[in-house]
């Protein structure tokens, strides 16, 4: 994401503001804008909004963006009515690349943000340089426009930062449950029931820390744990599967051969040796 200083490298062009409240009824069906973006300023109430296919209960607090070409779908709370700001604008300097108000695959809504005060003032005071109209509107609409965008920026970049500590801290205790659970027969849905996440979420969380996926981590400590077994003890190969928890032992044979390249026997014949010279 490039850094911008306000005002200088974002040229934003207001085309429209508003504010919407006590309308129960409000609400727009499916449509996009391929030559604008929007930002909506939650204030109070609640709705629901789909962006880019994606449902999102939405309350006081919360800011939606929606970049150009985004399809998107709007409606109130008929019980506790919206009440938002909002504004269309273009940006008419930017590459093709980046025309955009926050990367595309970044989540279009921003929840307790403790930036949200301030988009708020400015987001009104938008509206109201929009309504009056007075000699040079244009200009301060341009600059409070791109604060908004560039503490909206802000906003994503710190998100993006939280999420990532936290993505590290689940795949930590993922990776702590599978050690202390490796001779089970762990399942993607057993993880996704250990955390209380979606197993796909799981299973992205942990690749893209480990570089390995959960289950095939979960193979590779067992087949570890065998390999030292077999080295170390005397145990038959059958014993050494039933303890690692395969009931099979061609089934861990199979396997063991597709991690270490050699067969359990073959394994302990040509590393045992230095142990238990003959």
């Amino acid at each position: 994401m490039k850094a911008c200083a306000a005002g200088e490298e974002i040229q934003s062009h207001l085309l429209y503001a508003g504010k919407v409240s006590d309308a129960p009824n409000w609400n727009f069906p499916s449509h996009k804008h391929d030559d604008l973006h929007e930002i909506i300023v939650v204030c109070g109430g609640q709705g629901m909004f789909t962006i880019g296919g994606q449902s999102y209960n939405v309350s006081g607090g919360d800011i939606l963006v929606y970049n150009k070409g985004v399809l998107h779908e709007e409606q109130s709370s008929t019980g506790n009515p919206l009440i938002t700001y909002y504004c269309g604008f273009s940006l008419p300097k930017a590459s093709p690349a980046e025309d955009w108000v926050i990367p595309p695959d970044v989540e279009p809504v921003i929840r307790s943000s403790r930036v949200f005060s301030e988009i708020e003032a400015l987001m009104k005071m938008i509206v109201d340089e929009s309504s009056i109209k007075e000699e040079g509107y244009e200009g301060i609409s341009r600059y409070l426009i791109n604060s908004v965008i560039l503490l909206l920026r802000r906003a994503v970049r710190n998100q993006q930062h939280i999420k990532q500590e936290s993505n590290t801290g689940l795949a930590e205790q993922i990776k702590d449950y599978i050690d202390r659970n490796f001779t089970q027969n762990i399942s993607l849905k057993d993880l996704g029931r250990q955390f209380h996440v979606n197993p796909y979420y799981i299973s992205h969380v942990f690749k893209d820390h480990y570089r390995i996926s959960p289950i095939n981590y979960a193979i590779h400590r067992r087949i570890g744990e065998a390999t030292r077994l077999l080295v170390t003890t005397e145990m038959k190969v059958w014993e050494v599967a039933k303890l690692l928890g395969y009931d099979n032992p061609n089934y861990f044979s199979i396997i063991f051969r597709r991690v270490t390249g050699l067969s359990p026997n073959r394994f302990r014949e040509s590393n045992q040796q230095n142990l238990f010279p003959r």
